[in-house]
């Protein structure tokens, strides 16, 4: 549903309030029983600035120096004890990567979340920091410099930001589908290029390098997968810090002021095409410290790394995790790492099923992981037990309709792959994890597969209104909650 700052012949004067969906005690909610929880779980009009011009994000969460403090000091604390608690060398590296595709999402957000830019080449910067730092690890190590390679990063941050000046100028001169059609070209340009020129860029086979080469930094190598570990956690916290630090200075709320209204900014003095360019550098340096460390851990950059599908897969975590939320993108990186490093060792349809999480996510919580998370914190922590007592039942029978349709949608799914790949290879499909059986039980399995699958789905249309219900009766509650608290003295 449409609200009236979307609609300028909608938006009521002042004074009137007959159409005005504060105008009752109940705050206005999606009538749609198709609606996502995550939309009915967003703050109440009554609590947002009247100067709002857009449909609200998530609320504004007003902490202390101390909470913030706090909130760190376990981060911290977090990816100290992560090598502790998986010490196995395959789990060190699924980190590794999980913190420098945190980096990239971050940056990425710093761009989508931040400014509403939808850029398609934001792994080239990536790929020229992590070319920059293979280069200086290379130098480095030809000239015996007494140089650590914890300040490899920085010539990744160096090379992207250059690198951000020169196609941003050209990039973020327009905005919204202009930009990102323009930055898909771009991204076309450096790929092709790369690919030209072999003796730059080692081709196919990438320029390989040696992270041992540099001094020791506090007695540290970086030979083992822990200490690559320790130096990505290292330069992930430092990331974060200073990116939530730049969404917190006057440039950060310009960069969201121009998202919500370019031409308010404009009529206020400020130059939207320079505060675009100016957030374009900053994502694009952050972003060649995740291409360096990508490269640091392992020890090659290829031209891959310019590729379309590295920027979709930004994208896809960023979007997964939740732009409105400064640690969605770090929750995206996680759960999309996850996906595309274990499950792909499990099955041959992890792209089919991250697809399709992809999906789920857009269409029924538009906020992300992150957003989906943070709402029902907000409900809970607002009413307790009474919360609680009312959304258990729906949850459960919601959950449980998502456990026959998931189920059965893997059973589908997975005997299919089985079936193509036994006539691509004439092998016997009853080779397959789920089809060890033999054949005599083929039609069994597609049976009860089907039945999970269509009992599931009847489930879910029979639990899910029932669920929006109750979840739009105890979202009223809060906004009433909100709008008594605002106002008293």
């Amino acid at each position: 549903m449409r609200d009236a700052a979307d609609n300028p012949s909608r938006r009521p004067v002042e004074g009137d309030t007959s159409d005005s969906p504060h105008s009752s005690d109940s705050p206005h909610l999606p009538d749609s029983p198709n609606a996502s929880v995550a939309t009915i779980f967003r703050a109440p009009r009554a609590a947002m600035s009247p100067m709002s011009p857009a449909p609200p994000g998530p609320p504004t969460l007003h902490l202390s120096a101390g909470q913030n403090i706090a909130i760190w000091a376990g981060f911290a604390l977090l990816l100290a004890l992560l090598p502790w608690c998986f010490p196995s060398e395959a789990a060190l590296t699924l980190m590794t990567q999980m913190g420098t595709a945190a980096i990239l999402a971050l940056s990425f957000n710093l761009l989508l979340g931040s400014t509403g830019l939808l850029s398609f080449c934001h792994a080239t910067y990536a790929g020229i920091g992590a070319y920059a730092g293979v280069w200086c690890v290379n130098r480095i190590g030809a000239g015996a410099l007494p140089v650590s390679m914890f300040v490899v990063p920085l010539a990744g941050a160096a090379a992207g930001a250059l690198a951000g000046a020169t196609l941003g100028f050209v990039t973020t001169r327009r905005a919204g589908m202009t930009f990102a059609m323009i930055t898909l070209g771009v991204a076309e340009l450096v790929w092709v290029v790369a690919a030209m020129l072999p003796e730059w860029f080692g081709g196919e086979r990438g320029i390989a390098t040696d992270r041992t080469l540099g001094a020791p930094w506090l007695g540290l190598t970086f030979g083992s997968q822990r200490e690559v570990y320790g130096l990505v956690a290292v330069w992930l916290f430092i990331c974060a810090a200073l990116m939530y630090g730049v969404t917190r200075t006057p440039l950060g709320f310009l960069a969201r002021a121009v998202r919500d209204n370019a031409g308010r900014v404009a009529f206020l003095g400020q130059s939207p095409a320079a505060v675009r360019y100016r957030m374009q550098i900053i994502a694009a340096a952050f972003a060649g410290v995740a291409g360096a460390l990508g490269a640091l851990n392992f020890e090659l950059a290829s031209a891959d790394t310019f590729s379309l599908e590295r920027s979709g897969v930004v994208l896809v975590f960023t979007v997964l995790g939740g732009t409105a939320y400064f640690a969605g993108p770090m929750v995206g990186a996680v759960i999309g790492v996850f996906a595309t490093v274990v499950l792909a060792t499990m099955t041959r349809a992890w792209q089919l099923y991250l697809g399709l999480g992809f999906l789920a996510v857009v269409v029924f919580a538009p906020g992300g992981v992150a957003g989906l998370v943070a709402g029902h914190m907000r409900v809970l922590q607002t009413l307790r037990q009474d919360t609680v007592r009312r959304l258990w039942r729906p949850y459960l029978a919601v959950c449980a309709g998502l456990a026959m349709v998931v189920g059965g949608l893997i059973a589908v799914v997975e005997m299919t792959y089985g079936i193509r790949l036994a006539v691509a290879s004439a092998i016997d499909p009853g080779q397959s994890w789920l089809c060890s059986a033999g054949a005599s039980n083929v039609w069994a399995r597609w049976g009860v597969a089907m039945l999970s699958l269509m009992l599931g789905a009847a489930w879910l249309y029979r639990a899910w209104p029932r669920l929006i219900g109750a979840v739009r009766q105890v979202a009223g509650q809060v906004g009433r909650l909100a709008r008594g608290a605002g106002d008293q003295p």
